[in-house]
């Protein structure tokens, strides 16, 4: 799995308010949830995260991420990854290196872009009151679930299940919206990380 990428387009996605919870339409309803994620200048997400490995929990953390345009941040324990749109820095903590790379290099290399390939290449489906279901035999992700909150009209949880038998679960815990970022917010300061190899992969 990619997972920072796909754990910050599914965030925005459970963001996102959801209008007319009683529309049929759910492939209508999950393009509506796409678009309204685009308009904010930019979001702050806390969430918790769970990875389960054929049945077998093997991962669980909270985490911090960012999105401003296609300039994005995640912070997790282990990882963090920051990107301003052109470049892509992957700072692997443990082992103290970052390895940087463009992020033109794939199609799905920020949030936004595999938001759009869920918003455009998935089917979804209700499943029951509080679920939609997205599927596509041929992506990377074959079947995503949606929990609906439906007393608030929003997205609670995403479970994603990976062709490798895998699972993640997110959750929101809070959100913070138009916020004054400094500038190189969504660059690697490597300033403030003396002593970390710096490896350039471009």
């Amino acid at each position: 799995m990619k997972r920072n990428h796909c754990i910050l387009a599914l965030l925005l996605l459970l963001l996102a308010p959801i209008v007319s919870i009683a529309q049929s339409d759910a492939d209508a309803k999950v393009k509506t949830i796409a678009q309204s994620i685009r308009d904010p200048k930019n979001v702050e997400i806390r969430f918790d995260y769970h990875f389960t490995d054929a049945g077998k929990p093997t991962d669980a953390q909270q985490g911090k991420a960012y999105l401003q345009g296609e300039a994005y941040k995640i912070l997790m324990n282990e990882q963090q990854t920051i990107s301003d749109g052109k470049t892509i820095w992957t700072y692997l903590i443990e082992d103290g290196e970052v390895l940087v790379s463009n992020a033109t290099e794939g199609t799905d290399n920020t949030p936004l872009k595999l938001l759009t390939t869920l918003d455009k290449d998935y089917k979804a489906s209700y499943t029951g009151t509080d679920m939609i279901e997205l599927s596509n035999p041929k992506g990377d992700f074959k079947k995503i679930l949606l929990k609906i909150d439906s007393k608030n009209n929003t997205l609670k949880t995403a479970e994603v299940f990976a062709d490798d038998g895998g699972s993640m679960v997110i959750s929101i815990l809070s959100t913070k919206f138009n916020q004054d970022l400094k500038d190189g917010f969504f660059t690697f300061d490597e300033k403030a990380h003396p002593g970390v190899d710096i490896i350039d992969m471009r």
